[in-house]
């Protein structure tokens, strides 16, 4: 076997050189192996992927090995964004309950019973639910009993010494200037019956322009019938005759909701809602 020289001129093998009849660290263990080069340190040798214990060896328990490496990872991944898609849910959720607070909803029966049908709900939160739809169904029949002390409901005639009351008392209120010839201000009585049945929210009067020229001046009414919407007593807006409305033959709805347009109505519904007055 050849030797290397050292510096200091000394002869030697290399580290893990071993004469070629002698059996390397494989062939010990598998005499099957393949005989190794006389130059290739034991280092060289060893397997990197994936490691076999003998020649025959497929690596399949070195692959197992690393699927269950992968398999532990994605599981890690997933867990991770499981956590992070929870964390985000609960942080909207009490976002959600914060704006809430704020701004309460009005909560309604359905609500309560998909609560009692929810899992994660406790009995302090349903009693929560409960008493906030109490406290509103109160405050509503309040509202309600105001309504009804102010004429909401009706469709009534004042003197224009009332004109004042009428339109600051209510937080929404109609006035419809009419003349008692005319005969769409008759078509427009109509409608407005309609309406002050319909939206209990609003108060719906009307006044003969020819008793209330002070306030057919203030108001600057040339055209009849002319109904004024008033929120919080400020005039928001003007129906003058039937301007907008498509005609004398114009649906109720289409007046509601010009009037709605203006802030004079509190209910909810669209302009296409012809079933409305139906009943």
């Amino acid at each position: 076997m050849s030797k290397f020289k050292m510096s200091n001129g000394t002869e030697g093998m290399l580290r893990g050189q071993a004469p070629s009849s002698a059996p390397d660290a494989f062939q010990k263990v598998d005499p099957s192996m393949p005989k190794r080069s006389s130059y290739d340190t034991e280092f060289e040798r060893q397997a990197v992927k994936p490691q076999k214990t003998h020649a025959a060896s497929t690596g399949f328990t070195s692959q197992c090995a690393g699927l269950s490496m992968d398999s532990v990872m994605e599981q890690a991944i997933s867990d991770k964004l499981n956590q992070t898609m929870q964390q985000g849910m609960e942080d909207g959720f009490n976002a959600r309950m914060e704006l809430e607070a704020q701004n309460p909803k009005p909560v309604t029966d359905e609500m309560i019973d998909k609560a009692q049908d929810a899992t994660n709900c406790d009995d302090d939160d349903l009693e929560a639910l409960r008493a906030r739809r109490r406290e509103q169904m109160k405050a509503l029949h309040d509202k309600k009993l105001k309504y009804q002390a102010l004429g909401h409901g009706s469709y009534d005639e004042i003197a224009e010494d009332e004109f004042l009351k009428t339109v600051t008392a209510s937080e929404r209120a109609v006035v419809h200037f009419y003349h008692k010839n005319f005969e769409k201000c008759k078509i427009m009585d109509m409608h407005l019956l309609k309406c002050a049945k319909k939206f209990f929210g609003t108060r719906f009067v009307k006044l003969d322009s020819e008793k209330a020229p002070f306030f057919v001046e203030k108001l600057r009414i040339k055209t009849l019938p002319c109904a004024v919407v008033f929120n919080d007593g400020i005039a928001k807006g003007k129906q003058l005759g039937f301007d907008g409305l498509g005609g004398d033959e114009f649906e109720t709805v289409q007046l509601a909701w010009r009037i709605k347009e203006w802030e004079g109505i509190e209910e909810d519904f669209g302009p296409e809602d012809t079933e409305l007055f139906k009943n």
